[in-house]
């Protein structure tokens, strides 16, 4: 955890993938939740779980492998464990984060039986392990499309194949290179890291008077937000 004092440090995932072990998985994120509440930490943004297909990409030791099925069944327990103790986690980068150098402007070009196969799959067999309070969009583009923007990946995939419920959020700063505007039409309720001026929620606004972005949408990813705000206060809650 990035909270500048002295913490536990645990073997990185792609180790912990490497056992096989889907328990140790679930109590070394356990371990992490219960240092997360001694910290004040309410939720730690992992699993990462982007699958290992380029041997340049930076973040593997942060992702658990090549397999999708080894991927997504070992961070769906890992996630299950950092929860059990009250703190949320965050499934990401959604989706294909294949490169740490650049990766603002990174695109991958990638057929559908790929995506759902491969790349999506990883997601969506973790989900079905254990839904998380939380994913987080990625830096990349997809097919043309900035994966932060693309409503038929957070709304079509996630929200309607996937059944999942909680908060989308982005990656830090996105909205260097990405629209806020299209970010929230696009199925995100949250830009990170924000500010502590309208630079981006002016245009938020400006956009809904406009009839660019439905208020109705702004609406919904607030309820989201808030929602999620009160279910980790109730777990924190039922973990003491």
């Amino acid at each position: 955890m990035n909270v500048n004092a002295a913490n536990v440090g645990m073997p990185t995932t792609v180790v912990l993938a490497s056992t096989f072990d889907r328990d140790l998985a679930e109590q070394v994120g356990r371990v992490i939740g219960e240092e997360a509440r001694a910290f004040d930490v309410d939720v730690i943004l992992a699993p990462a779980f982007n699958l290992h297909r380029h041997p340049l990409n930076g973040r593997h030791p942060e992702y658990f492998s090549e397999d999708p099925l080894l991927s997504g069944v070992l961070a769906g327990h890992f996630a299950r464990g950092l929860e059990s103790t009250g703190v949320g986690a965050c499934y990401k980068h959604v989706v294909a984060n294949n490169a740490e150098s650049s990766r603002k402007r990174n695109q991958s070009v990638i057929d559908e039986r790929s995506l759902r196969e491969l790349y999506l799959k990883t997601f969506e067999i973790a989900m079905d392990v254990h839904q998380p309070y939380t994913i987080m969009t990625a830096y990349n583009a997809v097919n043309g499309l900035h994966t932060a923007t693309d409503p038929e990946l957070i709304e079509g995939v996630f929200r309607e194949e996937f059944g999942f419920t909680g908060l989308v959020m982005t990656d830090w700063n996105s909205y260097d290179t990405c629209d806020v505007v299209d970010m929230i039409a696009g199925g995100n309720n949250w830009l990170t890291p924000g500010g502590p001026d309208d630079t981006h929620t002016g245009r938020l606004e400006k956009a809904v008077t406009s009839g660019r972005l439905p208020e109705a949408r702004l609406r919904e990813g607030t309820t989201f937000l808030i929602r999620t705000i009160a279910r980790l206060k109730a777990a924190r809650a039922r973990a003491k």
